[in-house]
Parts: structure tokens; sequence; C-alpha cells
């Protein structure tokens, strides 16, 4: 398996207007890294489940790139939005956005599913429900950790199983 398959799978999930909309609404308030969790997401439809070390290593080794390039140049994209002349640049902002975004995929993949100690903590549970496995994926993840905002995780999840 390679990232291609994770990329696939989260760009078909975006693609649905009420998970995208939830999930940027998520992202400006409760600063949630999207790709990451729909990583955690798509681990669970893997029946895989992920532990704490492993997203705290996906973190150290997708932080800087997506505090340095993808922040930036979403922020500066979101800022052009009111200006009508500068609609084609931020549409060409958008495209280096979303190869900024399939990076990290690349990055977190590197860091979860290549290295042999990031892929021994996740473990294959083929005989636990997807959506279970999902929860607990997400529950891993800032800003979900320690039980927080569990009526969001289980949208999350809803609308993921939704768009399946």
């Amino acid at each position: 398996m390679t990232v291609d398959v994770f990329w696939d799978w989260s760009v078909e999930r975006y693609s649905h207007p009420a998970t995208r909309e939830y999930l940027l609404t998520l992202q400006d308030s409760l600063n949630l890294v999207v790709l990451e969790a729909l990583f955690g997401l798509w681990l669970g439809s893997q029946h895989c489940e992920w532990h704490l070390d492993v997203v705290d290593r996906l973190v150290t080794a997708s932080d800087s790139w997506l505090q340095a390039v993808v922040v930036p140049l979403r922020s500066t994209r979101k800022q052009w939005r009111s200006e009508p002349t500068l609609q084609t640049a931020r549409e060409h902002l958008l495209a280096l956005e979303v190869q900024a975004e399939r990076h990290l995929a690349e990055l977190m993949w590197d860091a979860v599913m290549a290295s042999g100690a990031g892929a021994a903590k996740v473990q294959h549970q083929p005989d636990r429900a997807i959506a279970d496995l999902m929860r607990v994926n997400l529950g891993c993840i800032s800003p979900f950790r320690d039980g927080k905002y569990v009526s969001e995780r289980e949208q999350v999840v809803a609308l993921i199983d939704q768009a399946t």
C-alpha cells in the first residue's frame, strides 16, 4: 500500500460538501489539522488502530511543513477572498496549497507507515467495527485528546461514514 491510496480516499471523502464544511469549521474553531484527522479516519477504515506515540511521531514529522508552508498559503488565500481582482491569484494559491497538502500526506505516511517503529504501533484490528476504530483514532489527535469535543468527533465519524 502507498500514500496514494490514503490521498485518494481523503480527497474523495473531502469532496462531499457537508464533510468538507464541517472539517473546515473544526479547523477554524478547534485548530484541527484536517489531513491528520483524515489519516486517522482512513486507518480506521482499513481496520487499523494507532496510538498516541504514533500520532506524536506524525506531528513531529509534519508540523514544520504545515506551519511554514501550508498554513501561510491558506492564510494568504483566505485574506484575498474579498479582492475580486485577485481571483486568479487565489486559484493559483489554492493549487499550491493542494500540492503542499499532498506533500504533507507524504510526510505523515512516512512517519506512520514507512518507519518500522511507526508501522509496528499501527495495529490491524479486523474484528472491530470501522466506526469504532475511527472514533479511537480521532481520540488520539488534538483537539480530541483527553475526551474533548466528543460530539464533534462523533459528527466527523458520522459524516465520513455517510460519504463512504
